[in-house]
């Protein structure tokens, strides 16, 4: 069953509009009829019950058709409009169509306004779902470009000839930034993409070159999908990126391009690599040193204890024989003997861990360090421990601590030609600070750091690489003729993060 439809007819005329109403005896679409003559009674009708198609008067003294179609356009209503009159022109009839009449008629050809009316109708219901169509594109286009601007990574749209069809905010701002500064035409819907890579490829970006190639080779169908990495300098400096292609199920083909940014993820990959690379090195000198160190053990052990014993031995030996003239004088050179193989044990086997740092602490390690160094060279080597109170760390930043102030204590006595060496420990509850200042020569440190490498020695390098594996930094500063301090930084906190120790390491003195 058709549904009812509403005719609203503005009419002055009782007669004209029972003339209306016999032309649509026949109808077989069941209807509802209502008539006005004045404005207000229009908009009235307009607003108690919207009609489907309105029949109207061309000129009447108190209502005109040219106001009728008029308030339609303030409302934003697209209804049909059928103009019935005797008295209008061919001219007027079309300015009205103009204005949005959808048919004229005039009064004595009432016999085909049936015919009007549904024709009226169907291309009214016709611009309502081209109009409703357009809504949707337009809402898909607002949905797509949300989506496509929600994501973190560059993104494009291409057709099968490589016209740019849609881009992302990303995408967008990035080759604002990149390639408008620098002259290179930027990639922006409706430009073609090979046009562009092959502009940047004449500029000497390497990578534009083979990714035309991939992209043409995906839209091609040659490939699945196409991938590239590559590094490209921009104004905040050098990145590298991956751009992948896929191609796009639609009925015109194209392909979808991605460019994410993976700096950091390269660089994470390079700083494994290096920290991969050192810690390889490092294992070969710990293990360099370890064999000159048992070398030199050995040699101490054999020319000095082995000898000190091998003469005790022969002693005690001609003491049993009852050898030599003087008992006594034999018994005391044994007894000497026994006594410096006993104090040169002593002295090796602190040399290999200090008794001090294992049973009272660093600082008291440190201190027996600054007086047996001083000792043994003559320099004044003071000890400065404001946190007297300060609780002990743990033994891994204890013995970090002090195997870098035993090798900084060594190079200023052997190379820096000091008179004097500070030697600082402090804490601030997060952090532990260490420092060994001299008033020497200084260093050249890139030489210094070179050697060490080519040495297969600790040094610089060694200092360096105990405090990171302790959860620190270390640094070193050095003026010729100027003296060097040697700073290290320890967390004592785990929220404690690396800027923390590089704003405490930037403001040492």
């Amino acid at each position: 069953m058709l549904p009812t439809f509403h005719i609203l007819h503005v009419e002055d005329s009782p007669d004209d509009s029972e003339l209306v109403r016999i032309a649509l005896r026949n109808e077989t679409q069941a209807w509802t009829y209502e008539r006005v003559d004045t404005e207000g009674e229009y908009i009235a009708q307009l607003e108690a019950r919207m009609p489907d198609v309105i029949i109207c008067d061309y000129d009447m003294p108190k209502f005109t058709a040219g106001r009728a179609l008029e308030i339609l356009r303030e409302r934003g209503l697209d209804l049909p409009f059928i103009l019935v009159s005797h008295h209008i022109g061919e001219s007027a009839a079309v300015v009205a169509m103009q204005q949005g009449a959808s048919d004229y008629l005039p009064k004595g050809d009432l016999g085909r306004l049936p015919k009007a009316i549904h024709a009226a109708i169907e291309r009214s219901n016709a611009r309502k779902q081209e109009a409703r169509a357009l809504d949707a594109l337009r809402e898909s286009e607002l949905t797509q470009r949300s989506i496509l601007d929600s994501l973190s990574v560059r993104i494009a749209l291409i057709d099968g000839d490589g016209t740019i069809r849609a881009i992302n905010r990303l995408w967008q701002e990035f080759t604002a930034s990149v390639f408008a500064p620098v002259g290179i035409t930027p990639a922006v819907p409706g430009a073609n993409y090979f046009d562009l890579l092959d502009e940047r490829h004449r500029r000497g970006l390497v990578h534009a070159k083979p990714l035309s190639d991939g992209v043409r080779a995906v839209l091609a169908g040659e490939l699945p999908s196409y991938s590239i990495e590559y590094e490209l300098t921009t104004p905040g400096g050098t990145r590298w990126y991956l751009a992948r292609v896929t191609p796009m199920k639609s009925a015109g083909g194209g392909a979808v391009i991605l460019h994410d940014d993976i700096t950091e993820r390269v660089m994470t990959l390079a700083a494994l690599h290096d920290a991969n690379k050192r810690l390889r090195n490092l294992s070969t000198r710990v293990l360099t040193v370890q064999e000159e160190e048992r070398r030199r053990i050995s040699r101490e052990l054999h020319d000095d204890v082995g000898q000190t014993l091998g003469a005790l031995k022969i002693g005690l030996h001609r003491l049993a024989q009852g050898a030599g003239s003087d008992p006594a004088k034999l018994t005391a050179e044994c007894l000497a003997a026994a006594e410096s193989a006993l104090e040169r044990l002593r002295t090796l086997s602190q040399e290999l861990r200090p008794p001090q740092l294992d049973q009272l602490g660093l600082e008291d390690a440190l201190q027996w360090l600054a007086e047996r160094q001083s000792a043994a060279t003559g320099l004044a080597v003071q000890c400065v421990f404001p946190d007297a109170d300060r609780k002990r760390v743990s033994p891994v930043l204890e013995s970090a601590c002090f195997r870098i102030a035993q090798e900084a204590l060594n190079n200023a006595t052997k190379h820096a030609q000091a008179k004097a060496i500070r030697i600082a420990l402090q804490s601030d509850g997060r952090l532990l600070k260490l420092s060994i200042r001299d008033d020497g020569v200084g260093f050249d440190q890139d030489a210094a750091r070179t050697r060490s490498v080519k040495a297969g020695g600790m040094g610089l390098v060694g200092m360096d690489e105990r405090a990171q594996l302790a959860g620190g930094r270390l640094r070193v500063r050095s003026v010729l003729g100027g003296g060097t301090t040697v700073s290290a930084i320890f967390p004592l906190d785990v929220t404690v993060e690396d800027g923390d120790i590089v704003d405490s390491l930037a403001a040492s003195p």
